[in-house]
């Protein structure tokens, strides 16, 4: 009997995060996805059998704790944990300048310290799943943590989960769990067209020229995070820039 993969998605009500779903849905995996908004009875994934919401606040040791349990009690073991949930807060778009003591807090929070609270409660469950070699952590980051724009705390939260991939990986290793950081560059709304403001104005300033000449979309960041964890087997600690040449 084939076995299938379950997949827990942090940030599950996000744009990207949708349309990562979608991808681990279309080939076979069950997928949980978790966020602080509460279910929407309009969620298109609501009718597939492989596919459940849990609302969960990702800063909350408790409200995580109370994921596990369910999923424990349900599945007893998850094999691919994508912690995608984070934001820009508040102050911190104005600068350092401006940004206040409480929007500090709450971004390290939510960008750093929630990865953290969810791997260590969660791990458990990794450690639980026996019938692959194939288990995976991967934290989406941010090419704010690698390049100049303004939202400093933002950046230094996106920037310290490199430092958490890499703290982890010999105690991973020995629990055959694969850590790996994904660094999304800005990225479309799907209403947003090639040739708006934002395609135009100081974001694409320096960009290569090519035929895909748009910003990143949803789909791409997908595309990007089933190869690590499904296609890329032997990938262990790697950065992967999806950015549409905003880097370059």
């Amino acid at each position: 009997m084939e076995r299938t993969d379950i997949v827990v998605i942090t940030g599950g009500a996000g744009n990207i995060a949708r349309a990562t779903i979608k991808k681990y849905l279309d080939n076979g995996c069950i997928v949980i996805a978790t966020d602080l908004k509460e279910k929407n009875e309009k969620d298109e994934f609501l009718n597939n059998p492989n596919y459940e919401y849990y609302k969960c606040d990702v800063t909350d040791v408790k409200s995580i704790t109370n994921l596990k349990e369910q999923i424990e009690k349900k599945y007893g073991k998850i094999t691919h944990l994508i912690s995608m949930a984070g934001d820009a807060i508040g102050t911190d778009i104005k600068g350092i300048e401006y940004v206040t003591i409480e929007d500090i807090d709450k971004t390290i929070k939510l960008n750093l310290s929630s990865h953290i609270y969810i791997t260590t409660i969660l791990l458990p469950l990794l450690k639980n799943e026996t019938e692959t070699d194939n288990k995976t952590i991967t934290y989406v980051s941010s090419i704010n943590a690698l390049r100049a724009y303004d939202v400093p705390v933002y950046s230094a939260a996106k920037s310290a989960l490199y430092g958490l991939c890499n703290g982890m990986l010999i105690d991973m290793g020995k629990l055959n769990i694969r850590v790996n950081t994904i660094s999304p560059g800005t990225i479309l709304k799907p209403h947003e067209v090639a040739e708006n403001e934002r395609t135009n104005g100081e974001y694409a300033k320096g960009r290569p020229k090519t035929k895909h000449k748009d910003f990143a979309i949803n789909e791409d960041i997908a595309d990007a995070l089933y190869s690590i964890t499904h296609v890329m087997k032997r990938m262990v600690g790697q950065n992967v820039v999806i950015d549409a040449g905003q880097m370059a």
